[in-house]
């Protein structure tokens, strides 16, 4: 049977790649869009369980993001929480390739070393791509940079919202978040 993470809802395929890479696991639940994820966390098959979205820091954002209240912020990364319910979101600001590029530089590492492009729009380009949510490029880049502050927060409050589904502190949760 697969090793799959169906209660992570990452919004791009680059986050995809992230999430597999980074929590050993052969699948989440993938959507298209920031709108989707909170819809089916709302009113879909989660709507009464836990489930954890990860979204790019849109400019417009859908009524249902409003609802969450900000935990903490750090850096690329903040942490939601909404008041009623064991959702939680992790909002990746302003969108996963910028939050890729930051981990790389922190890490001192150079894009082209993984045959990517270093600027954000041609990056883009290639992380648009259904097949990036397993790009081998991406995935190395990930591995690469797991050590990094940003990446390893990720990681960390990510584990611990897993073990902790349904029994999270949220005073620990961001104790663990900060790191």
């Amino acid at each position: 049977m697969a090793n799959r993470a169906n209660h992570i809802f990452p919004e791009c395929y680059v986050d995809t790649n992230i999430m597999k890479t980074i929590l050993h696991v052969d699948g989440v639940n993938h959507h298209h869009s920031c709108t989707k994820i909170v819809s089916d966390m709302e009113k879909g098959r989660f709507a009464d369980t836990f489930a954890i979205g990860i979204i790019d820091d849109d400019k417009k954002k859908p009524s249902g993001v409003l609802k969450f209240e900000k935990l903490e912020q750090i850096g690329h990364l903040t942490l939601m929480k909404h008041p009623k319910k064991h959702h939680y979101l992790i909002v990746v600001s302003k969108a996963a390739e910028d939050f890729m590029l930051a981990c790389a530089e922190e890490a001192g590492l150079k894009m082209e070393d993984f045959n990517l492009p270093s600027s954000l729009e041609q990056l883009k380009e290639v992380t648009k791509d259904s097949e990036s949510d397993c790009e081998p490029r991406v995935t190395r880049l990930i591995k690469a940079v797991r050590r990094v502050s940003e990446m390893e927060r990720l990681e960390r409050t990510l584990r611990y919202l897993q073990q902790y589904q349904y029994s999270t502190n949220l005073a620990e949760l961001v104790s663990v978040f900060r790191g």
